[in-house]
């Protein structure tokens, strides 16, 4: 009867930590299915919002691809214009420079002539100081017209590219700040 019992306990002893191994294992396994779950709906939230971002991205890239082609042309419209003012001020200049060198010359033969018509040195001298006088005063109020005419060009030619360069600024701060 003693090993009955000895029995009896071992089996009930047996039972109680199977039964506890049972219940240890059910709990673990309840864990995993639960953490894979949990970590099935994270993952699916994540993929749903990653994809929602791309989507978002990709649509933008699409958008901006199109307004930096539309830029891209208004900027090489910008340079046509800017071109042409250029090259119209430049013929402007380069015409009042033709001016100016040919009423030099005219006014250098006027000046020989007039040299090779004095009585004598004294004459001379004041003649060639008041040519002097002359063209130079004649080539620095030519240099001023021709640096003034020279700066309204460039202000002229660069504007269609400041108004360019300005809609950028604000059309990419926009962007950026959406």
């Amino acid at each position: 009867m003693a090993t009955t019992k000895k029995n009896g306990a071992a089996n009930a002893a047996q039972e109680t930590l199977e039964s506890a191994a049972a219940a240890q294992k059910k709990t673990i396994e309840d864990a995993v299915q639960a953490g894979t779950e949990a970590f099935a709906k994270g993952y699916e939230q994540f993929y749903s919002t990653a994809r929602e971002q791309m989507d978002k991205a990709q649509k933008s890239a699409i958008e901006n691809m199109d307004q930096l082609n539309d830029i891209s042309r208004e900027n090489a419209e910008a340079l046509v214009v800017s071109g042409n003012i250029f090259a119209k001020g430049f013929e402007i200049v380069g015409k009042e420079f033709a001016a100016y060198a040919e009423k030099t010359i005219e006014a250098n033969m006027a000046a020989a002539q007039k040299l090779g018509a004095v009585k004598n040195p004294q004459e001379f001298m004041d003649l060639q100081t008041q040519l002097a006088k002359a063209a130079f005063d004649d080539f620095v109020a030519e240099s001023a017209k021709l640096q003034d005419l020279s700066v309204k060009v460039s202000n002229e030619a660069a504007q269609p590219l400041n108004e360019r360069l300005n809609k950028a600024v604000e059309t990419f701060s926009k962007t950026v700040a959406a």
